[in-house]
């Protein structure tokens, strides 16, 4: 609360005469003794700009009333509201008589600014964003240890029409015209790369092992039978399913378990069969598999990998702008290329080099990695630059362009690139390759947010300092063959930057899809992961065309991926489920199959058209079906196998479903 000031009457008076009248003034203001206290005083604080000004009247100033109150009405409008806490108080004024003596000494006069502030100068201006400063070098030209020469001015002038390296020749991207155009539904999509070819293969190789893992065993019971196409095209269905419902780590006993388990699990196999085929599943010969080992460590799956990559290939036409980086597949077993990346969540696993379409991470081709010693350059190139090229062999001369991390980059892929393949680079670049020079690595003496620049004719180096991080300095360096000039994107960035982050995650969501509904299960085989990761990649492969297909078509309802994977499950399914109808399986499974399946019950197909319960007739037999203490009679019978049924096992069936 504020503190009190005794005043006396001729005090008041002046101050009334000074300043205007009082605010307010305790009730019993009619006496006249020396020491009437003023409480408290109202005041109004008004603002110029952003900073604060003294609006008082000089001493002397003869204004009338009216006018006064006009600049107050004024300057409140300007501002908008009022502040509580005032450097300097100006009380409200009265009708009282202004004709009495000056101010006291004692008390301070403020004096009013006559001279506009800087502020008020810039009143209603907005603060402009700074532009990021570029570097400027003294020299012409920049030369490295090396003998690698870079320019410090743009090669190619910026007022010339578009360079033919960054003209894009003329295609239609999305599914090729054929099968993969007219594939609208889950199973029409997947079956494009799971192919008859392919799941022939599974079968051929997987039955031997089952002879081979069949003779252990003294009882012969249908766990051990050998598979067919179409129980392997089932196995898939389940591990899509178990993808789907995010079940690739929790055991078979809770997936096959009545009470928290999927029933497209128990309707496709047994959960013995499941793990007897897991375990029996194979990719190639086993006799020669040794001999071919020692030309390809990857022989376990080469011949699966082939097929699916190829159709990868050939079923879709990527976009004017390809990402090409690597995906882990979490591997813990013995495997004689297994890798470690600190920085990946499964930090070991077998590693992958994928080229993606960076607009729909459509998964185009891929390559294994399989170590120093499995993976030889050719000609003197690094591995970066030899995966990078036989990647883009099928885009050579389209002119597209290409986006890597700084594993791949280097000088010579990109002039390599441009010169001798047709395509474009765009990629970051480690900082201690021989083709840098130090004034590009130099980040003591740069401000943050700033840009370097150095030219060749077939290629622009950059250097950025990040302005994110407020306690260290971050430097970046890229390297591109598509930008010829230095300029600076609307985010305050290079455009060279702002292209390389629109474009660089075609493998990383790829990679995110893939182990977000992931159906790879624990594992010591390494082929067995590789075989989760082709399934994984066929199904986000088939949803993207599924989706293009679609909206090409004029479908606005796409129905989401999980969506997808559930009935790309189910349609895999019920085929294999529907036969097993035919064996002598107990009638919960039986009732589960046709209600999760949707089809008819085995009993509705007996009778011939036409006929119904009310014609039959005949002496009352038990039923087969019901169990001996239930002594359950009836008269009907089944058409086919003569079998009396009860009609709770008898169902009818119209002529038209049989």
């Amino acid at each position: 609360m504020a503190s009190k000031k005794a005043y006396t009457n001729e005090e008041l008076s002046e101050l009334m005469n000074t300043t205007g009248a009082l605010s307010e003034i305790c009730e019993d203001s009619g006496s006249e003794s020396d020491n009437d206290e003023i409480d408290e005083l109202e005041c109004d604080l008004f603002y110029d700009s952003d900073e604060n000004q003294e609006y008082l009247p000089e001493p002397g100033d003869e204004s009338s009333d009216e006018e006064e109150d006009d600049v107050m009405m004024s300057m409140k409008k300007k501002r908008g509201k009022r502040v509580a806490s005032t450097p300097v108080k100006r009380p409200r004024r009265t009708s009282v008589d202004r004709s009495l003596s000056p101010i006291p000494t004692d008390v301070p006069t403020p004096i009013a600014s006559t001279s506009a502030t800087p502020a008020a100068t810039d009143r209603g201006r907005r603060r402009q964003r700074d532009i990021p400063p570029i570097v400027t070098f003294k020299t012409t030209t920049i030369a490295t240890p090396s003998k690698f020469r870079w320019s410090c001015r743009p090669q190619t002038p910026s007022n010339v029409r578009t360079p033919t390296r960054n003209i894009v020749s003329a295609f239609t991207p999305g599914p090729t015209p054929g099968a993969a155009r007219n594939a609208v539904s889950p199973e029409e999509a997947f079956s494009l790369f799971f192919n008859d070819d392919l799941i022939q293969v599974i079968v051929t190789w997987t039955n031997k092992a089952i002879d081979t893992f069949a003779s252990n065993y003294k009882r012969r019971s249908a766990t051990f039978a050998p598979t067919v196409p179409l129980e392997v095209k089932a196995l898939l269905g389940v591990l899509i399913i178990s993808a789907q419902k995010c079940d690739e780590h929790i055991p078979t006993s809770e997936m096959w378990s009545v009470d928290t388990g999927c029933g497209l699990y128990r309707v496709a196999m047994s959960e013995a069969r499941f793990r007897f085929l897991i375990r029996c599943l194979r990719f190639d010969d086993p006799q020669t598999r040794q001999v071919r080992r020692e030309v390809d460590k990857f022989a376990g799956v080469r011949e699966i990998w082939d097929i699916f990559i190829e159709r990868c290939g050939k079923l879709y036409v990527p976009h004017e702008n390809l990402t090409v980086d690597e995906q882990l597949l979490g591997f813990r077993g013995r495997c004689p290329f297994r890798m470690y990346i600190p920085n990946k969540p499964a930090k070991y696993g077998i590693k992958l080099v994928l080229i993606n379409d960076s607009k729909s991470k459509y998964l185009v081709g891929g390559i294994p990695y399989l170590g120093k010693q499995g993976t030889q350059p050719k000609g003197g190139l690094t591995l970066g630059h030899q995966f990078t090229r036989e990647l883009t062999r099928p885009y050579h001369g389209t002119h597209r362009n290409v986006t890597t991390i700084n594993w791949f980059t280097s000088v010579p892929l990109v002039s390599d690139l441009l010169n001798n393949c047709g395509m474009t680079l765009v990629g970051t670049v480690r900082a201690n390759k021989k083709e840098i020079p130090k004034e590009m690595t130099d980040k003591a003496t740069r401000e943050r947010g700033s840009s370097a620049f150095l030219y060749t004719k077939e290629m622009t180096l950059v250097s950025y300092v990040s302005d994110t991080s407020k306690t260290t300095k971050k430097l970046v360096l890229l390297l591109s063959s598509q930008h010829t000039q230095p300029n600076i994107g609307t985010k305050g960035k290079p455009e060279i930057i702002e292209f390389y982050n629109s474009t660089k995650g075609g493998v990383d969501t790829f990679d995110q899809m893939c182990s977000g509904n992931s159906c790879s299960r624990k594992t010591r085989r390494w082929p067995l992961c590789i075989f989760y990761g082709i399934v994984n990649a066929a199904n986000v492969n088939s949803y993207i065309l599924y989706k293009e297909n679609m909206e090409r078509g004029g479908n606005r309802k796409v129905i989401s991926r999980q969506k997808f994977m559930l009935q790309l499950g189910k349609a895999l399914i019920t085929p294999w489920a529907t036969s097993r109808l035919d064996l002598p399986l107990p009638r919960s499974l039986q009732s589960l199959i046709t209600t999760v399946c949707n089809v008819p019950s085995p009993g509705s197909a007996a009778g011939s058209p036409g006929t119904s319960f009310s014609a039959s007739s005949g002496a009352l037999v038990r039923c087969c079906e019901c169990p001996v203490k239930s002594d359950r009679k009836t008269r009907h019978k089944c058409n086919k196998c003569v079998k009396p049924m009860c009609p709770r096992h008898l169902y009818p069936v119209c002529g038209d479903c049989i």
